[in-house]
């Protein structure tokens, strides 16, 4: 009788854990589903345009940041790279979040420059995490932010990437 007890309670322990362990993964799954990539991509191509300031376009990127991620990253990359077999300048801001399944969503607003002497010497890459203070005040600091300030932008994409 002791054993069948035993077996019973173990059964029942083991179904217990399991059982929680599911719904942990099921509030993992909605916590990143509430995450609307159509929305946050829509906003932002519904409020950048090919006239928009760089001012302009870093203020819409802020704001769309205010709706929190949970585990996210911001970054600012910027540098002279040949991504698509022409070197361009890229002055880009990205928003990184989990896509659930062990991978990230970058979300990406990248201004598209044609190299000069200037724009060759400056590269950066920075995360949110690397910086005391509000993430965006320290963006425009940045000499990168600075050349796409004072310069035209070839051209503008506006995109989500999964890694």
């Amino acid at each position: 009788m002791k054993k069948i007890i035993t077996f019973v309670l173990m059964l029942a322990l083991t179904v217990s854990f399991i059982s929680c362990n599911f719904n942990a993964k099921l509030i993992t799954d909605i916590e990143y589903s509430e995450v609307d990539n159509v929305e946050l991509l829509e906003y932002l191509k519904n409020n950048i345009s090919e006239n928009s300031t760089v001012d302009e376009i870093t203020d819409v990127f802020e704001e769309m940041c205010k709706k929190p991620i949970e585990e996210e990253l911001l970054l600012l990359e910027y540098g002279v790279y040949g991504f698509t077999g022409e070197e361009l300048f890229y002055f880009d801001l990205v928003r990184q979040y989990p896509d659930g399944e062990d991978e990230y969503y970058q979300l990406r607003v990248s201004l598209m420059f044609t190299p000069d002497e200037e724009n060759r010497k400056l590269h950066e890459t920075l995360w949110n995490d690397e910086v005391k203070g509000n993430f965006f005040d320290h963006i425009r600091t940045t000499s990168g932010y600075n050349y796409a300030k004072n310069n035209k932008f070839k051209s503008i994409d506006i995109r989500i990437d999964q890694t």
